[in-house]
């Protein structure tokens, strides 16, 4: 498993800078973990891309409680930094819808949506899910704490680049807030977190893709909260090359809103940090499955018969100049299947009639240039 472990400075260090605004920013401190493992194999491929489970968590802590430190500044922008383009993507894929920005947001579209009834609203658009804590005025006191739940959707492509939106619901203080984020090619990702009412504050924001199916029972309220896991395993893809880890780096603006509007009241302060996570990849050759056959067992001579032909490369490159081929007495087809990516899987479809009545033993054949080969065989009664 690779891991980003991110520990922003203390704001302690920032003592000597005047910061009359934020009464508490000497004493607060961010943290921000990132995680991305593979979701198949105990290691990711130097030399190939293969599926991964991301998360993100980031977090403004103060290293006392409440009453000392009654009052927290709250996170405007979380900005986090996966690996570059390079070695880790996001990839939409073309079936999965898009969901609407008037589905999500600005309020009051949606301010008063429950989260499992935003899924409603995007069917098929699911990415993942999460959690995020809201405090009631900026309080740090553990009365003012709430927990909301969020929804991760398929924002598409924006000039080229994958855009994920998120949804984020509070059962307390019954509002939602939505907020989205474009992955750029060398990793940065930002989230500006929206105003909210009640002079309360986001301080932690928790995301998962695909994730895992969460139930979060609400005892006070009487309800239970179930979050879906992402509909796509092969959202994010990440390969490690060699010994020269992974980069990160993260940049946490915390300041407070004005009253009157949205516009920014300054000072701000922004914590940053940067570094390298040490990760372990393996070269991969491709290496195929077993053929999986589907198709008749009896069937009548000299009439169109159709098999389809399922293989999957578990390596880490692709299998190329694949040729299907299949042979038997009285039959005779063959097929061009060009590469197999490596850990994807193909199904090809191959066409033929039987030129002989009786039993026929078929044999179906993948070669391949750099794989080797892989043979499936079944009998068949031709009528």
């Amino acid at each position: 498993m690779t891991v980003f472990r991110i520990v922003a400075a203390a704001l302690t260090l920032l003592l000597a800078i005047s910061i009359p605004a934020l009464a508490n920013a000497s004493d607060e401190f961010a943290d921000a973990e990132i995680t991305i493992e593979p979701r198949v194999r105990a290691t990711f491929f130097s030399n190939a891309f293969s599926a991964a489970e991301g998360t993100v968590s980031t977090a403004i802590r103060l290293p006392g409680s409440f009453p000392a430190y009654p009052k927290i500044t709250p996170m405007k922008v979380a900005d986090v930094g996966f690996p570059p383009s390079s070695l880790m993507t996001f990839n939409p894929k073309r079936s999965m819808p898009v969901c609407p920005d008037d589905q999500l947001g600005p309020p009051p579209t949606t301010n008063s949506i429950p989260v499992p009834n935003m899924l409603t609203r995007c069917p098929g658009a699911l990415l993942g899910n999460g959690t995020a804590v809201f405090a009631l005025a900026q309080s740090t006191s553990p009365a003012a704490r709430r927990d909301g739940e969020l929804l991760i959707f398929n924002g598409g492509l924006v000039g080229g680049l994958p855009k994920i939106k998120i949804y984020a619901y509070s059962y307390d203080i019954q509002v939602g807030i939505y907020t989205s984020a474009v992955l750029q090619p060398d990793g940065r990702l930002r989230f500006d977190m929206p105003k909210l009412p009640f002079d309360s504050a986001i301080t932690e924001i928790n995301l998962s893709i695909p994730g895992k199916p969460v139930v979060l029972p609400k005892p006070d309220l009487g309800i239970t909260v179930r979050l879906p896991a992402g509909l796509d395993p092969n959202y994010i893809q990440a390969r490690c090359v060699g010994s020269a880890g992974l980069p990160w780096r993260t940049d946490l603006t915390l300041g407070e809103r004005a009253t009157e509007d949205d516009s920014t009241e300054e000072p701000e302060l922004v914590v940053s940090d940067s570094g390298v996570a040490p990760c372990r990849g393996v070269s991969a050759a491709p290496r195929l499955a077993e053929l999986r056959v589907t198709g008749p067992i009896d069937v009548v001579r000299n009439r169109l018969t159709v098999f389809r032909v399922k293989v999957r490369n578990l390596g880490g490159t692709d299998a190329k100049g694949g040729l299907l081929s299949l042979s038997g007495r009285g039959v005779r087809a063959s097929l061009p299947v060009g590469s197999i990516p490596g850990g994807r899987t193909r199904t090809f479809t191959i066409r033929t009639r039987f030129q002989d009545r009786g039993l026929v033993r078929a044999t179906i054949r993948l070669n391949t240039s750099n794989a080797g080969s892989r043979v499936a065989s079944r009998s068949i009664k031709v009528r």
